[in-house]
C-alpha cells in the first residue's frame, strides 16, 4: 500500500501518530534499481519507511539546469508499488512545502570543498541543506544512501554525527547495470556509443584497485592515475583518497577509496571502488 504525501502538514499530521523506527531513503525521483536497493533495506530494517522525492533546488549550479531534470513521479510511485509493501511517498507539491520560508544554505566544510564540491561550487551545501530539513520533518531512526555518491554520503555523515546524532546514516553498494556501469539517474542521457565509452571509468579504477590490492605498491598506483588522466582527457577527477576523510593517503595503512568523475558530453558520471 503506497501513502502519497504532498504537503507539510498532512505529512506532519500523519508522522505523529507513528511508533516504532521510521526509515528515510531521500531522492530527487526517476528511481531505478539502486534506489529501490536503499527502500527494500529501509523496509527490512524499520517498521515504517519513507521515501522522498524531491528536486531540490539549492544543490543545482549555476551551469546546471534544475527545470531539466527528469520528474517521474507516476513512474516512480509504479516502480515503489511494485515491491508490493506498505511505503510512505513524500513528494512536496511546492518547494516551500520542504523549505518554507528559509533557504539558508548549511556549510559544507573542507570535505565539501574538495572533488566534487570543487566541480559544483555550492553543491553540498544545498545537499546538506535539504537534508536538514528532511530529518527535522520525517524524524528518521534510519537514513539511506548509495555509495556511488561517496563523497555525498561522507560529508552527510559527518553533518549527521555533529547534528543529528540519533540518526544512523546507512550506505549502500554501488548497484551495477550488467555492463558494470554504476546504476544512476544520470545515465538516461547517454547514447549508446556514450555507454560503451563510459565503461573507461569501471576499467580505470579496477585497473588501479588491481595495483593497490596485489602490488601493494601507492606510488605505481598514483602514476598509473596520471597515465590515464594525460590519455583521456575525459577524467575531471581521478585520484586515491583515504575512506575516513577524503584526504590524500601517505601509504597503504588507511582503508581507501579509488574515485573518477568522468565526462561524456555534458553527462558527468561518478564512480568509485573501496580498497580496504
Amino acid at each position: 500500500m503506497i501513502k502519497l504525501i504532498r504537503t507539510r502538514s498532512e505529512f506532519l499530521d500523519y508522522r505523529k501518530d507513528l511508533t516504532g523506527s521510521m526509515g528515510l531513503v531521500p531522492t530527487m525521483g526517476n528511481l531505478h534499481a539502486g534506489h529501490l536497493s536503499l527502500l527494500k533495506q529501509s523496509l527490512q530494517d524499520n517498521q515504517h519507511s519513507v521515501i522522498s522525492i524531491f528536486v531540490n533546488p539549492t544543490q543545482f549550479g549555476e551551469n546546471e539546469d534544475f527545470s531539466a531534470y527528469p520528474r517521474t513521479l507516476a513512474a516512480d510511485i509504479e516502480l515503489i508499488t511494485n515491491l508490493e509493501q506498505p511505503v510512505t511517498v513524500l513528494a512536496p507539491s511546492t518547494d516551500a512545502e520542504i523549505y518554507e520560508d528559509s533557504t539558508e544554505l548549511i556549510s559544507a566544510g573542507e570535505m565539501g570543498q574538495m572533488l566534487e564540491g570543487n566541480l559544483r561550487p555550492g553543491h553540498f551545501e544545498g545537499v546538506l541543506t535539504v537534508i536538514d530539513k528532511l530529518f527535522q520533518l520525517v524524524t528518521p531512526h534510519k537514513a539511506y544512501f548509495g555509495k556511488k555518491d561517496y563523497q555525498q554520503v561522507r560529508v552527510i555523515q559527518k553533518f549527521t554525527r555533529m547534528h543529528f546524532p540519533s540518526i544512523d546514516i546507512v550506505a549502500l553498494p554501488i548497484v551495477r547495470e550488467p555492463s558494470c556501469l554504476a546504476m544512476s539517474s544520470r545515465n538516461h542521457y547517454l547514447s549508446e556509443q556514450e555507454k560503451t565509452l563510459s565503461l573507461k571509468l569501471y576499467r580505470s579504477l579496477s585497473y588501479v584497485e588491481k595495483i593497490l590490492t596485489q602490488d601493494k605498491d601507492l606510488p605505481k598506483a598514483l602514476s598509473a592515475i596520471q597515465d590515464l588522466m594525460e590519455q583521456d582527457d575525459r577524467f575531471n577527477y581521478f585520484t586515491i583518497r583515504k575512506q575516513s576523510d577524503l584526504t590524500p593517503p601517505l601509504s597503504l595503512q588507511d582503508s581507501l577509496v579509488i574515485l573518477g568523475n568522468y565526462q561524456l558530453g555534458t553527462t558527468r558520471l561518478l564512480d568509485n571502488i573501496e580498497v580496504p
